[in-house]
């Protein structure tokens, strides 16, 4: 591919496929902008000023309408459906309690709750 070709000044002047190209390798994620321009002997500045014009067209040009159109139902959106878990088991075991001379004994699922009040209700005798 002929990139370009020198004017009576000395300047270069760049086929626009080349511009393309240059550019076209920017575009892919986590490419650097300034080691493309290295790679092909140009200044970064000059690269990016390609690539603003590039985008620019590409955003100017209309978009084709989608070849195939389908159906599209919308319908309400429904609450999430509720997961019943298993009860989790009692642990199994004892707790002797001996509090203001009384003792207590708790076996199997017990409230919170109400073992607090059993115990807070022990302590104020």
């Amino acid at each position: 591919m002929a990139s370009h070709s020198p004017t009576a000044s000395g300047r270069r002047r760049f086929t626009p496929e080349f511009k393309q190209h240059v550019v076209e390798l920017t575009l892919h994620p986590g490419t650097s902008v300034a080691g493309i321009a290295l790679a092909h002997q140009l200044n970064a500045n000059q690269v990016f000023t390609w690539r603003r014009e590039y985008l620019r067209q590409r955003a100017a040009q209309p978009v084709a309408p989608p070849a195939l159109l389908l159906p599209v139902e919308l319908v309400a959106e429904q609450p999430p459906a509720r997961v019943e878990l298993p009860p989790v088991p009692a642990p199994v075991g004892t707790i002797d309690i001996e509090i203001s001379g009384a003792q207590v004994r708790v076996s199997g699922n017990v409230d919170p709750a109400v073992l607090r009040t059993v115990l807070a209700s022990l302590r104020g005798r």
